[in-house]
Parts: structure tokens; C-alpha cells; sequence
């Protein structure tokens, strides 16, 4: 995924060889890239310019750890680079402990309770079809017995003898193998699964218990076709019913459980796609910047459209209210001593704003009170967050983080929608001003109200961004990536940012956007293979059921055969009844699926730190759609063998 330089966290250490740095290979894993050779030049970035040093050692770390250096450098390295060298105070194990859970981990644990959900659910339909196809299937014999004396009560004991039996068996089996398939998967992700494979005495308690109350939903759902035998049933000699509801149902929630899945994951992960209203791409000039006078030497940038200077600031909104430590939004460091974070804005001034889509108030009225006035424009997820709407005032504190030295109060002036969480973190516009990365969302002012809550000196401050919007036939004929990297080097050149100062990136908001689908994909994509595993499995319940429907329809093969049918012709009818089935199952099983996907949505974001997050229903027609296609091929892959094995060994007869 494009997005900002890689973040070091580097400590003084006598462990390295003389004259050079030892870089972990967890810093260049998380991005996919192969680790340095040792003797490589190594450019690091600091807060006061740009060092150039060697690769010293590579360390064999393949997991990065919040807290914990991933750059070492040599003491007499150190004295040759102008920074602030802080002592290394190594956290605590319990501190250190939550850094080695991966998104994919966290993600794991968050849909945990959805993935029991499906499983529970796929085994009782399964078992309840295969009760009721067993109770139609055995008409005759429960008539005979209940002519021979049996009573209703019997007749119930004898079902639930039967579910308990088969869903004890099928416990049993089932715990052997789900141990042997997690063996298998966690061998095969060992990224995922670091520390390797390890049971849960709990999880197969949970299971084995589960079992008796499977066990009563399936004789309660297969009372109905056993009760409804007659002692004078006996002598009918009919053929049974079709039964293909349960099956349909069986199938429907395994693919509900798919459904599910990827809409509480998709759901999930629109509110972080930035929205396309957003300039094409947002450029860093960091860690210096440069003169604001400067802009005008970027006029003429071949592919450019419009550019303009985009200052980022972050305040502190009071009444201070301070951040929970220790959670997502601020993990402890040494590098942050003990400067308390509060809960912050980050303003952006520029004199371009952008076509987005207002909410509350219109663009001119905004955009003239914006200029004349202390006013602003806030996201309305922000303002969703507070409680804010236009008209109403926002108090921030003039200064960095802590206590502030002074106050300024802005009117909103307007609200838009807008989703900003990945193009402010990607494009470095967060913790400029030493402020914590975190942010309660961008609200959009004038440079001169900028300057007001600004406590440094104007001409001390640099111009450290820049937004700017392609020329559509340039970005057509090159294509997001090429075009970024070469108005990137076109920046640098005409900034005369060679590297040694600054470094000049661009963070092209369709690549952010793309990148933050994969990610959300990959992660999904990983849960979602195991509710995909019960279409698998609810699929073989069509053996019983396509013989179930080759008895009932007995008369009617008999008919077609003797005018001539062939066996493939029957076969081709049998299995009809699956497709038709399996289509029931699907149409049924997708608005299951994805409202129970949308209503845990809303469980999974009360454990989310940040504010104000839209309530976003998505569905990944897609995805899905291929879904629907691979679990039509798993019912054809086993429907049509099996109507032929079925219309064979009965035309034997």
C-alpha cells in the first residue's frame, strides 16, 4: 500500500558493531519489502534533517513490537547525529505483551463470537435435516410400530435416542477434525499464528456440551413429520414425501454465515476509505519543509491541475478531556515522557477547499465566513462525535500538547461528509506540531485563524504540505502509481528537496483507498474462509436428500423409464432438485446473512476507540457473488455424481 516513509523507532546500544546502525527485519516485513544487505546505505530522516549511515547488522526480529526499538545505533553514531538522544526504558511485560497482537489478530478475536454464532447454527440445521429426512424417510416403519402399540411418547423418545446419538458421533468426529484442520491452518499462516498451534480445553468443553441442546433443536424441528404417522399408514406402501426444506435451510445458513462475514467486515471497513471528494494526493515535505514562497515555483508541474499549500495543526479542544492509555488510540513509549494527550482537532488551513459534499449550511456561506470570520468547517463524523452542529462553537487551546496558553473560539460554520481517518494518517498530517497521532477529526479554516491558534513565531513555521488534483488525461495516460511518482520527482526537483533535508512524498488518495480495501480484504478474507467450509459441509446433507427425493419420486422414474428416459435424463432431474434447492438456500440465506453481519457490525464498534464513526451498511456484491458461484460448484460437484450413482443402483431394481 502507498502511504508515508517507514517509522523507526531507534535507541543508542553497545551491542552494534562500530560506525553503523543494526535494523530489525520486522520494519521492512510489515511492508512486504526484502531486508537491507548488510553494508546498504540506510537513510534516516530526524527531527533536524536527514542522516545517511550503514547497515551495521540485521536483526532476526520478523514481528515488529509497539515500544520496542527496530533501529539500534552505535554510541559513536549517535554523537554524530544532532538529535535529542533519549535513554531507552525498556515497558513493562504487561505493557509489551499487547504489541504482539497483529490487525489480523484483533480482527480475529473481534469476529470470534460471529464465527460461533455460524458454526452452531450451520450444525443444528444440518442436524435437524438430516433428522427430518430420516423421520420421512422411515414413515412406514414409525406406522407400524405405532400400530404394534407405541405410543406419541415413544415415538419422541425414539427421535431425540436418535439426534443425541448422531450429534454425540458427530461432536466427537467433528472436535478430531476441526483440532486437525486448525493444526493445518495455523501451519499454513504462521504469520497469523506465530506461536504455532494450541488447543483450548474450553473451546472443545463448549463443543462437546453443545451437542444435547443440537441434539433437541433437531428433534423438535423432525416432531412435526414423525408425529404425523398413522397406525393405518402401515398398509399404504407410500412412497414418502419430498422433503427439500430442511435442506434449504441447512444450505441458506451456511451461506448466511459467509454473507455475514464479509458484510461485518465490509461494513466495518467503509467508514476508513477516504472518500473520493478528497483532493487526488496530498505531498509531505518533511521533516524541515520548506518556504512558503516557495508554492510558486510549483506552478507549472506537467500532470498537475491545481496546487496549493495545506498547513496542518493540531489543537487541543477544551475543556481538556484526556485519551485512555493503554488502548489502540495511545500506547505507552518512552519516547513520549510523561506529556499528557488530550482529546484534539486537526485544523488545516489552505486557501483551496475542495468539493465536498455539505451536510449542514452551503459552500458559499461556509467558505465566506471561513475567510472573514474565526469560523470553521468540520467533518461530520467529528461533529457527530460531540454532539456538534452548525452554528455552535468550538473552544481549542492555543500551544501543543498539555495545558494550553491561550484559548480561540471558532464558530461552525458548516459540516460536510467526509471520510478522512486513512488520507491524514497516510499523508503525515497527524502529530506534526508534538501532538499525539491520534485525532478527533479535520476541521478546515483560514491561515490567518490558523496563525491565531498557532503559538510560533510565522516565519519560523515551514511549509510542510501541499494537496493538489491531477489533470485527468495525464492521470488516464499514466495511471495513479506512475503519475504520483513522477509529479513526486517533478516536486522535489523544482522544491530543490535532494534528499539531504527533506524528503518529498506524495500519498495519492486512490492508492490509500485501494490499499485500505486490500488490507480490509485480506483480513476478512481470512474469516471468511471458515464459514465457507460449512457450505462445504452443509453440501453433503444433498446425498440424503437427492436419495430422499429419488424414493419419493420412485413412480415417477418408473413412468419416464418405461417411455424411454435415460438414466442421465433422471439424473439430470434429480439434480435439479439441488440446484433448485441450493437457489432457495442462497436467495434466502443472503438477507440472513448480511443483517446478521450488520447487526454485529454494531457490537464490534463499541470496541472501537475512535469517535463518531458512520453507521455504514455494505455489502461486497462482488465477493459475494463469487460466493454464490463457488458453493454452486461445490452442490454440482457433488449433486451430479451422486444422481447418477442414485438413478443407477435403483434402475438395478
Amino acid at each position: 500500500m502507498q502511504g508515508p516513509p517507514m517509522a523507526v523507532f531507534a535507541a543508542v546500544s553497545r551491542l552494534v558493531p562500530t560506525g553503523g546502525v543494526a535494523v530489525a527485519k520486522s520494519l521492512f516485513r510489515q511492508r512486504r519489502l526484502a531486508a537491507p544487505q548488510v553494508g546498504a546505505d540506510l537513510v534516516l530522516v530526524g527531527d533536524k534533517g536527514a542522516y545517511r549511515l550503514k547497515a551495521a547488522a540485521i536483526l532476526d526480529w520478523d514481528r515488529p513490537s509497539r515500544g520496542w526499538p527496530n533501529v539500534l545505533v552505535h554510541p559513536d553514531v549517535a554523537k554524530t547525529i544532532g538529535e535529542e538522544w533519549k535513554p531507552f526504558d525498556p515497558p513493562s511485560a504487561e505493557v509489551l505483551e499487547k504489541s504482539f497482537a497483529s490487525d489480523a489478530g484483533r480482527h480475529f478475536d473481534m469476529s470470534s463470537a460471529l464465527l460461533v454464532w455460524a458454526a452452531l447454527l450451520a450444525a443444528a440445521c444440518i442436524l435437524a435435516n438430516t433428522m427430518m429426512l430420516s423421520a420421512e424417510s422411515r414413515r412406514r416403519d414409525v406406522a407400524i410400530a405405532r400400530l404394534l402399540g407405541m405410543t406419541r411418547g415413544g415415538v419422541v423418545l425414539r427421535m431425540a435416542a436418535e439426534a443425541l446419538a448422531l450429534s454425540v458421533c458427530g461432536a466427537a468426529a467433528g472436535i478430531a477434525a476441526g483440532l486437525a484442520a486448525a493444526r493445518l491452518y495455523v501451519a499454513c499462516d504462521p504469520a497469523l499464528f506465530p506461536e504455532g498451534f494450541a488447543a483450548s480445553r474450553g473451546a472443545v468443553a463448549a463443543a462437546a456440551a453443545a451437542a444435547p441442546l443440537i441434539a433437541a433443536f433437531a428433534t423438535l424441528a423432525a416432531l412435526r413429520s414423525a408425529l404425523s404417522a398413522r397406525p393405518g399408514d402401515a398398509v399404504k406402501n407410500a412412497a414418502p414425501r419430498k422433503r427439500i426444506a430442511g435442506m434449504a435451510v441447512s444450505f441458506g445458513a451456511g451461506f448466511a454465515a459467509f454473507a455475514a462475514v464479509e458484510t461485518w467486515g465490509s461494513s466495518l471497513m467503509a467508514p476508513f476509505v477516504p472518500s473520493h471528494e478528497w483532493p487526488d494526493a496530498i505531498v509531505s515535505i518533511l521533516p524541515c519543509g520548506v518556504s512558503a514562497f516557495d508554492v510558486g515555483k510549483l506552478k507549472n508541474i506537467e500532470g498537475v491541475s491545481r496546487i496549493a499549500e495545506l498547513q496542518p495543526l493540531q489543537a487541543n479542544i477544551l475543556p481538556l478531556e484526556e485519551l485512555p492509555s493503554g488502548g489502540r488510540m495511545q500506547q505507552a513509549s518512552p519516547r513520549r515522557g510523561n506529556r499528557a494527550a488530550y482529546r484534539n482537532l486537526l485544523v488545516l488551513a489552505s486557501d483551496w477547499l475542495p468539493d465536498f459534499k455539505f451536510v449542514d449550511g452551503s459552500r458559499d456561506n461556509a467558505l465566506a465566513a471561513v475567510e472573514f470570520g474565526d469560523s470553521c468547517i468540520v467533518a461530520e463524523m467529528t461533529a457527530r462525535a460531540h454532539g456538534w452542529k452548525r452554528g455552535d462553537f468550538i473552544t481549542l487551546g492555543c500551544g501543543g500538547r498539555g495545558p494550553s496558553v491561550g484559548e480561540i473560539r471558532l464558530k461552525i460554520a458548516g459540516i460536510v461528509d467526509l471520510n478522512w481517518h486513512m488520507v491524514t494518517s497516510r499523508g503525515l498530517l497527524r502529530g506534526m506540531n508534538g501532538m499525539p497521532v491520534h485525532t478527533d477529526g479535520p476541521v478546515f479554516t483560514s491561515f490567518d485563524t490558523l496563525a491565531a491558534i498557532d503559538t510560533r513565531p510565522q516565519h519560523y513555521v515551514p511549509m510542510t504540505h501541499l494537496w493538489l488534483s491531477f489533470d485527468k488525461d495525464f492521470l488516464d495516460s499514466k495511471g495513479v502509481f506512475e503519475a504520483g511518482r513522477e509529479v513526486e520527482k517533478a516536486i522535489a526537483a523544482a522544491l530543490g528537496a535532494d534528499g539531504e533535508a527533506n524528503t518529498v512524498r506524495l500519498h495519492s488518495r486512490d492508492e490509500v483507498s485501494d490499499g485500505t480495501l486490500a488490507h480490509g480484504a485480506d483480513l476478512i478474507g481470512s474469516m471468511a474462509r471458515m464459514p465457507f467450509v460449512f457450505i462445504a459441509i452443509a453440501s453433503l446433507g444433498f446425498v440424503a436428500m437427492l436419495a430422499s427425493c429419488a424414493e419419493a419420486r420412485r413412480r415417477e422414474f418408473a413412468v419416464a423409464r418405461a417411455v424411454g428416459a435415460t438414466r442421465a435424463g433422471m439424473a439430470a432431474m434429480l439434480a435439479g432438485d439441488a440446484f433448485k434447492t441450493a437457489f432457495v438456500g442462497i436467495a434466502a440465506g443472503l438477507p440472513a446473512g448480511a443483517l446478521s453481519g450488520w447487526l454485529f457490525t454494531f457490537a464490534t464498534r463499541k470496541t472501537m476507540a475512535e469517535w463518531g464513526l458512520p453507521a455504514v451498511f455494505s455489502i461486497p456484491w462482488r465477493t459475494v457473488a463469487i460466493g454464490a458461484a463457488a458453493a454452486f460448484a461445490v452442490v454440482f460437484a457433488i449433486a451430479v455424481p451422486s444422481s447418477l450413482w442414485i438413478v443407477r443402483s435403483r434402475a438395478r431394481r
